[in-house]
This record gives C-alpha cells, structure tokens and sequence, in this order.
C-alpha cells in the first residue's frame, strides 16, 4: 500500500455495449510511488477492481465476452460477431486474446489418440488426442517412440492407445503403457483398402468391356422406334427447324 502520489492519467478502457450503443468510461487514475526501496518498480497505478485489468485497455466483463465469441468463431468469425455486437475489434486482437485463455487442467484420457501430422516440408510432428472427447490434449515437434513413452510414463492411466500402422509410435506405446491395448484407427485401414482397390482396377482396365453407346434422352425415343399416330403429324428435325408449312397438329 502507498500514499505517495506521483500523477494522475486518465484511462479509457472499453467496455460491453449498453442497448447496442457502446460505452465510453473516463477514468482518473493515481500512479503511485512504491514506497519499498528495495521494489525495482518505482511507480505503479491503482486498478479499480472490476473494472481495470494492469496492461489492459478492456473491461474484465468485455474481456470475458471475446473470450467466449473468440473461443466459439476464432479470428474472422469473432471479428465479424462482435462488430454486431457494436464491439470493433480486429482478428487480431481476438485471437490475442484468446491465447491469454488458460489451459484447462490435463487429465489422462482411458482412450488416446496417436498422430502425426505435417508443420511445413518434411517436418512432422505429433499429436494426441482424447479419443473419447475428441479433444486435443498436447503436441509437439517429431515423432520419436522417446518422447512418446516418457509422456506415458508421466501420465500414467492410459488403457485402450489408437494409432496408425507407425512402428515408432508401436515402440513408443509399448515402452511407456505396456498395459495399453493398441489398436488401429479407422481412418488407415480404409485408406489402405481404398488405394488397394484402385491398384487392382488400375490393373485389370483393360479386361473391363468397351464404352456403350450413348442413350437416348429420357422422355423421348429414337427416330427408327417412332410409333405414327393416324391423324397427328409428326415434326422430324427438318421441320422444327423451319417451321410446318401446312397447319397441322403435334
């Protein structure tokens, strides 16, 4: 706690829309002197609490609704939901501030999912999922049986592991959970069956029969199965194309 005043500023922090017109908030706050010699801050300014956040120009309640739009639509389509909500905001800021978000805790999924997937060229890295709620729990850069086994390891309680067909992340699950069931996820083996299928029909094209020829438009018959009516007329091309010369009926 100080008493010792060294200036007053004001602060202009935004804040939620009120009826769909926004809010503007003048405040006059002290920036005081930290009366500990020992502190390496030499001044600091008061918070209002509820209503300032340090190194904040928002409201915590303002904070707390980008949160929850950047959250649901991300960049772009938080951008655009709160500038109708009369909050201009740009992508950038929104997805500042959802990164300053906190991690929920981690706890150990009975069900995880192992994958690789690509970060730019051939630099790969790894992933895991909870398999039960689909949600990410960690990544990182590579994909080596090392790092895999030593997060098992840590994170003792996993019991079904759903991979591909990768012999490092076979090593990797069988040296940190040697009690997991691995299994294979449903994704590669019908990828694997797919390109099979195409390999043997890429084979075999040249047994299969030649092109049939074309069918008739639907409604209409061809020409040499055309059924004369008595007492109507029948407009081949030649006719339609210049017109009946005699009044006739179609």
């Amino acid at each position: 706690m100080s008493e010792w005043i060294h200036s007053r500023y004001v602060r202009q922090p935004a804040d939620v829309t009120v009826g769909s017109r926004p809010v503007r908030i003048d405040l006059s706050v002290r920036r005081l002197y930290c009366e500990n010699p020992a502190c390496p801050k030499v001044t600091f300014a008061e918070q209002v609490p509820g209503l300032t956040v340090r190194y904040q120009r928002q409201t915590p309640l303002l904070q707390r609704m980008v949160e929850a739009v950047g959250v649901v639509l991300a960049g772009w389509g938080g951008a655009r939901m709160l500038s109708i909500l009369n909050v201009a905001l740009s992508r950038s800021s929104v997805l500042s501030q959802l990164m300053r978000v906190p991690l929920p805790p981690l706890v150990t999924p009975r069900v995880l999912g192992v994958d690789d997937f690509a970060l730019y060229g051939d630099t790969y890295g790894t992933l895991l999922v909870d398999a039960t709620t689909r949600l990410p729990l960690t990544l990182w850069e590579g994909r080596d049986a090392e790092h895999l086994s030593r997060w098992l390891r840590e994170h003792p309680g996993v019991e079904v592991a759903c991979r591909d067909g990768s012999l490092t992340y076979r090593q990797g699950i069988a040296d940190g959970a040697p009690d997991a069931v691995q299994v294979s996820d449903r994704f590669h083996p019908w990828q694997g069956l797919s390109r099979r299928v195409q390999d043997i029909a890429a084979v075999h094209r040249a047994a299969c029969p030649k092109r049939s020829p074309p069918l008739a438009p639907p409604g209409r018959s061809p020409p040499s199965q055309r059924v004369a009516i008595p007492g109507m007329r029948t407009a081949w091309p030649s006719d339609t194309r210049g017109g009946c010369s005699k009044p006739c009926t179609h």
